[in-house]
Order: C-alpha cells, then sequence, then structure tokens
C-alpha cells in the first residue's frame, strides 16, 4: 500500500461512526480472507502530481476507490453513509506526514452483490465510490 493509502487509512478510522462499523477491517487491495463483515476495502487508482517548469511540485492527488462490504445491502448503505457524513470532504490539516489540502467525492454509491462462488463464501453485497485525496507529500 503507497505511504499516502495509510494515511487515508489512518485518517477514516479515527472517525468514530466509521470505526465503531468495521473497527479496524479496513484493507488495502483486497479482503482479508474470511474476514467479518462489514468491513471497507479500498485501492488507489491513480496518482497525478503536479508539474512546474523547474520539474515536480509537492502536490499531487490520488484517487482511491472506496468499497464498503455488508451481509446485506442495509449495512452497506449504512457504513457508506458513515463515511460521507464524517465530513472528510471538509477535512485540512496533516496525517502521517501527509498534508491533506482536500478530499472531493468523484461519483456516487454503486451497489453489487456478490454470489457465493462455494460453500466457504457468504452472500457478500457492497457499495463503492470513488474519493479523490489533494495532498503535498512529504
Amino acid at each position: 500500500m503507497s505511504a499516502i493509502g495509510e494515511a487515508f487509512r489512518t485518517k477514516l478510522l479515527s472517525y468514530t461512526a466509521v470505526s465503531n462499523i468495521v473497527g479496524q477491517r479496513m484493507y488495502p487491495d483486497v479482503l482479508a480472507l474470511n474476514c467479518q463483515l462489514p468491513a471497507i476495502l479500498f485501492y488507489c487508482s491513480y496518482t497525478e502530481r503536479e508539474h512546474y517548469l523547474g520539474g515536480l511540485t509537492k502536490f499531487a492527488s490520488a484517487r482511491f476507490t472506496v468499497e464498503c462490504y455488508g451481509s446485506t445491502r442495509t449495512a452497506c448503505a449504512t457504513l457508506s453513509n458513515a463515511i460521507r457524513n464524517t465530513g472528510i470532504d471538509a477535512f485540512r490539516g496533516v496525517v502521517s506526514g501527509y498534508t491533506f489540502c482536500g478530499v472531493e467525492y468523484d461519483s456516487s454509491d454503486e451497489y453489487r452483490y456478490e454470489a457465493p462462488t462455494d460453500g466457504n463464501i457468504p452472500v457478500r453485497y457492497l457499495c463503492s465510490f470513488d474519493l479523490t485525496i489533494h495532498y503535498k507529500e512529504i
């Protein structure tokens, strides 16, 4: 996981409305095997660094896809709403050495259903959306 990803995870789990639902179950790239639900999966789909005539600046933007997993659609919606209601889009400050300059919601919730592929994996519902974090690199 990227360092900005770890900073994002740290910030999101600092909100009690989110951590009360998932505890520490927020995973980069892939859910833990047989993880308890609800849980959050996140991954960075791109990072764009700003340039000027002298080269790179220290400013960048990273787009994260956030997937909220639950055993019901309602559980997914509850978790997604909890994240949205944290006010993370208004957060400006330093987390793990990164200065968050702004967070934007880039898409609305998209719901999906994952049918089990065998008897070991339960039915899972998920809700996903994208966030872009504008930040100053270390």
